[in-house]
């Protein structure tokens, strides 16, 4: 029998720079894609190695040489809005040097029209780096149903003809014809007793009962994507939810789009309640408010629900017609009332940036969250989703967004890009941040260092004090150590000296290389002086951290108008027993809070 070619499944993690919380990365996709393989024929012709244990933490340089060592035939990579910039430079870098490397992409990100995918527009525009290059498949939707078959073609040098599934044809990505197979969601997951159907490090699990979804928003592509219903049976739930609670799980996330809309709803929620009848365990749902009766929130709190997801996004008839969430507000209001009676947190989503939308609406919509201060309250920025019905009409509604992730609105037909700035501030006045932002950026402790760091000496020899450019970034760069000493996704320089202003182009320089050589990772820069330096030597580097090429992430804090940056952060560590001035600290402190997340 011929040897079996080598497939790598690849998931990128969120790179998270709050350092409070554990950061995940369930390849859930990798399992039902692997599981997909396993029942089909076609399986017997792969080995499916075992992703590298560096995957979640490794910079982009470790993680390519240890995938270039596998030497995988085929990558299988699940994209995401915050891994898909990161995953795809490291898969054109390893097509350059796995010349045979064949690369399917798939997952929520991948989508018609992607500017990343399909057009080469703002790319050119945003980012200096290659994106896209190297891609064979692309694949919209689920892809278990056809995968099997892709890999088939792939062996054999040909290509499958479903709609769903792009190829690589004289250099552009074609779609084929014909409607993908269609399988039920038992055959869909992986099994029970697969080992990826287990709880987490802090005991959370996540648990999928339903695909289909009765909504038809226009800021989400689930639904374009999934046609119809399928359901696990309440036999296969209790099973599933049994061997969760026998492998460690006090949590479970049913991540089923809208939960009571399940065809057999009331099924499930007497399952639960069987499953859980020492309420040992915990569930979180999503859910229509609208819809939920009060039986239904009794049956939950039964079930013991510990917090709900309640979407109502926004109070204006006309914008809720266009996005197309025809919802009765006193009766969403209602239901959120009786999940809170029966002991349930409500998550409540509100969304600003939407169609139609005016600043009345916004004052309505932060005044129904002010009247559920228990509740966890989400006021969240549009954003223009490729695949969604709202990009693809952005231009008859006027709306104008971020080209690339995470795709933030900038503007509407109503609201300016000041006016949505301006929205954001008043909502963090009014309900408070909604993430984690950096608690201190100056002081003798700095809670939101990064473990991984680099310390620096560049006090300068008194022999060297009349040439300072003498100290270029060489020397400093073989210090930090970026070499195989280090290899984290997160990163602090710590810059020590007793004149670092005098050295100032040497830390510029050494912050330029280290955003150029690892663009995707996090970086903190960390000024350690003896005493107060000049306020300049910040603006210096703030304006330096300015011109690198962006990141994700600081699209993501970034309101409309503006440049926020949270995954090249400054700080100043003060030394003990220095007293620094306290001015000179409170400015720095301001100033900084300013430009950093």
């Amino acid at each position: 029998m011929p040897s079996r070619q080598r497939l790598l499944l690849l998931q990128l993690p969120r790179l998270d720079p709050d350092v409070t919380t554990p950061g995940e990365n369930v390849m859930l996709a990798a399992a039902c894609l692997q599981s997909a393989l396993a029942r089909s024929p076609e399986g017997a012709h792969w080995e499916v190695i075992s992703v590298p244990a560096m995957q979640d933490s490794a910079d982009n340089a470790k993680l390519l040489a240890a995938v270039q060592t596998l030497r995988p035939d085929v990558i299988g990579a699940t994209l995401y809005l915050w891994n898909i910039e990161r995953t795809l430079c490291l898969l054109a870098a390893l097509k350059q040097s796995l010349p045979h490397l064949r690369i399917i992409v798939g997952g929520p990100e991948v989508a018609r029209e992607h500017p990343l995918l399909f057009s080469r527009i703002s790319a050119k525009r945003e980012s200096p780096r290659p994106l896209g290059a190297g891609v064979d498949v692309a694949v919209i939707g689920e892809g278990e149903p056809v995968f099997p078959d892709i890999l088939t073609a792939l062996r054999r040098n040909g290509h499958t003809r479903w709609r769903n599934v792009a190829w690589l044809r004289k250099d552009r990505l074609v779609f084929g014809t014909r409607p993908p197979p269609t399988r039920p969601l038992i055959d869909l997951l992986p099994p029970a007793n697969h080992p990826v159907c287990r709880p987490d490090a802090q005991g959370m699990a996540y648990l999928e009962t339903n695909r289909g979804c009765p909504m038809r928003c226009a800021f989400c592509c689930y639904n374009l994507r999934r046609k119809g219903w399928s359901s696990l049976p309440p036999a296969e739930v209790a099973r599933r939810i049994r061997i969760l609670r026998q492998r460690g799980a006090r949590e479970i996330r049913l991540v089923d789009p809208t939960f009571n809309a399940h065809p057999r709803f009331r099924a499930i929620l007497g399952v639960l309640r069987r499953a859980n009848a020492d309420r040992q365990l915990k569930f979180f749902v999503e859910l229509r408010a609208d819809t939920l009766t009060e039986p239904d929130a009794a049956a939950l709190a039964a079930a013991n629900v510990a917090e709900a997801e309640v979407g109502v996004q926004s109070t204006d008839p006309v914008v809720l017609r266009c996005i197309h969430r025809p919802t009765n507000l006193n009766r969403v209001l209602a239901g959120i009332e009786r999940l809170q009676r029966h002991g349930i947190r409500p998550t409540i989503d509100f969304m600003y940036g939407l169609p139609h939308q005016g600043l009345d609406d916004i004052e309505r919509s932060l005044a129904v969250l002010e009247r559920f201060p228990a509740a966890h309250q989400q006021f969240l920025p549009t954003l223009l989703l490729p695949g969604t019905e709202l990009r693809d009409r952005a231009a008859e509604l006027h709306l104008r967004a971020q080209p690339l992730p995470p795709y933030r609105m900038q503007s509407t037909d109503r609201l300016t890009a000041h006016q949505l700035a301006a929205i954001e501030s008043l909502a963090e006045e009014r309900l408070g941040r909604f993430d984690t932002p950096t608690r201190r950026f100056v002081g003798r402790q700095l809670p939101d260092l990064f473990a991984e760091r680099a310390t620096v000496n560049i006090c300068v020899p008194e022999s060297r004090r009349a040439r300072p450019r003498a100290l270029q970034c060489s020397h400093l760069w073989r210090a930090v150590g970026l070499d195989r000493r280090y290899i984290s996704n997160r990163r602090a320089i710590i810059f020590r000296g007793s004149d670092l202003f005098a050295q100032r182009q040497s830390i510029v320089s050494t912050i330029r290389n280290a955003a150029r050589r690892e663009p995707d990772i996090l970086w903190q820069f960390v000024l350690a002086p003896a005493h107060e330096e000049p306020l300049d030597l910040l603006d210096i580097l703030i304006a330096t951290i300015r011109r690198l090429p962006p990141h994700w992430l600081d699209r993501l804090v970034s309101p409309a108008g503006t440049r926020r940056f949270a995954a090249r952060r400054l700080f100043v560590r003060l030394p003990r027993g220095q007293a620094f001035d306290p001015a000179w600290r409170d400015a720095a402190e301001a100033l900084l809070t300013g430009r950093f997340h």
